[in-house]
């Protein structure tokens, strides 16, 4: 059987785990090539691009899902006794990982794949954007939705695919990239990797190894690591002399980016973002070079970067009450918080940051709860909530307050909440004017609207009096 091709089979491909990123944009790509779709999730809210298609989405799980379709694709956070996949083994039905079904979806054509510990959605979604304005017709799969999209997806040709490339599960080593691009090694999903960060970058090294081109950002030690130990043509992209790809000339201010970008046997090319933040030029940096790698039209790519706005969860701005402006951003890593901050301090240079951290997964916290505080430090008012566990059990001793500790050490005082009264202590603490960024890749998301919702009430409730 050959997944996401059409042939008049009205059954459904199922996908367990539906409304998670990586799950939804495969979802939306079977159905948009006319391949019947179903699916399932504990929280559905990250499928209403696909129920919006007619997409039957189910809230929970059951094995009573199965009888309409004729195979399932799993997402790596179902667990393999899981009684919907008992149900299908019993039908004899395929079930397939979302990992190897993207490999199987992307087979034989043109693959840009982009990997990395942080940027990969942004940087994805931007070489999808260039070289949709190049003329190349990409069909890009991303792990947050853009709005121009429509969602987790943009459906182009079959003949060119920009997809990001997750290291969890070493899911990345399913794909065979063209061109291959790293933003950045760091420890992260050790658990996958025998606790060992030498794994890592060896996978890592496997991964680009078989690409035509590699592109990695060794601004960063241990991609820079990983690009040596490579044996196909390497482009080395970043700020340091020598570099193939090099970043010059940065302006950054509360409108955006400004930078020269010189890339192997053209001019220098002008680059402007309205994206705030060092790493989304170093991300735009990398999607050029990705453009200049397929000799398509760098012009016409840089251009349309300028008006880029990004994807959900990355300085998504949710909205604005009584001068406080909320942003959202998956940052769950320090050196995510610490670039989404240093973000937010150009963006906005002369207003109260109020970060709202949210851990996410306790082997995250253990290894880098103390980081995260003294990261999250950098904000004038800390907020913690406790850890969101998402597919992990508890591990002893680890706490949010873990991540509130390493806050206090570095000078803040950081309040902790638990989290059903998080939007409710937020707007006790914050002023007009204030920026308030939740932050943190678990249900964190939420409160910002939350935020928005109650002070809007407050001010409608003391106007009354």
């Amino acid at each position: 059987m050959t997944l996401f091709a059409p042939d008049g089979d009205v059954r459904s491909i199922h996908f367990m785990g539906i409304a998670g990123a990586g799950m939804s944009a495969l979802a939306l790509l079977a159905r948009h090539r006319g391949v019947p779709v179903s699916g399932c999730d504990n929280d559905t809210s990250g499928a209403a691009d696909l129920e919006a298609l007619g997409v039957p989405v189910w809230r929970g799980h059951d094995p009573s899902h199965l009888d309409q379709a004729r195979a399932v694709v799993v997402t790596a956070a179902v667990p393999m006794d899981h009684p919907e996949l008992a149900r299908a083994h019993a039908r004899g039905l395929p079930v397939v990982r979302r990992a190897d079904a993207l490999g199987a979806v992307v087979a034989g054509a043109t693959v840009v794949a982009v990997a990395g510990t942080h940027g990969k959605t942004t940087t994805t979604a931007m070489a999808t954007h260039a070289l949709a304005a190049a003329g190349r017709d990409p069909t890009g799969l991303v792990g947050g939705r853009v709005a121009a999209w429509g969602g987790n997806a943009r459906i182009g040709g079959a003949s060119l695919y920009v997809v990001e490339a997750d290291e969890f599960d070493k899911a990345f080593l399913s794909l065979a990239p063209t061109v291959a691009v790293i933003n950045n090694v760091e420890a992260d999903h050790l658990e996958c990797y025998g606790g060992r960060v030498d794994e890592l970058e060896a996978a890592f090294v496997q991964f680009a190894r078989c690409a035509r081109r590699a592109i990695v950002g060794t601004d960063d030690p241990g991609a820079g690591r990983v690009a040596a130990a490579l044996d196909v043509p390497v482009w080395r992209f970043g700020t340091a002399t020598g570099c193939d790809v090099r970043i010059t000339g940065v302006v950054q201010g509360p409108d955006g980016s400004r930078a020269m970008l010189t890339l192997p046997g053209v001019p220098p090319l002008a680059l402007r973002l309205r994206l705030p933040g060092l790493h989304n030029v170093r991300n735009a940096a990398a999607a050029l070079a990705v453009v200049r790698a397929l000799d398509a039209d760098l012009g016409r790519a840089a251009a349309a970067l300028a008006e880029f706005s990004g994807a959900a969860r990355r300085f998504e701005r949710v909205g604005e009450t009584l001068g406080v402006t909320v942003i959202d951003d998956y940052a769950h890593h320090p050196s995510e918080v610490r670039a989404t901050l240093a973000a937010a301090r150009q963006a906005f240079p002369s207003r109260r940051l109020v970060a709202v951290f949210q851990p996410h997964l306790y082997s995250r916290t253990a290894l880098h709860g103390d980081a995260l505080g003294r990261e999250l430090a950098a904000a004038d008012q800390v907020v913690v909530a406790p850890i969101y566990a998402a597919r992990e059990q508890p591990l002893p001793g680890v706490t949010a307050e873990l991540v509130a500790a390493g806050a206090r050490a570095a000078g803040a005082q950081p309040v902790t909440v638990e989290r059903a009264a998080l939007a409710d202590r937020v707007a006790d603490v914050v002023r007009p004017g204030d920026v308030v960024l939740t932050l943190g890749a678990g249900d964190v998301t939420r409160v910002g609207r939350d935020l928005l919702v109650l002070l809007g009430a407050r001010t409608m409730g003391s106007e009354s009096r």
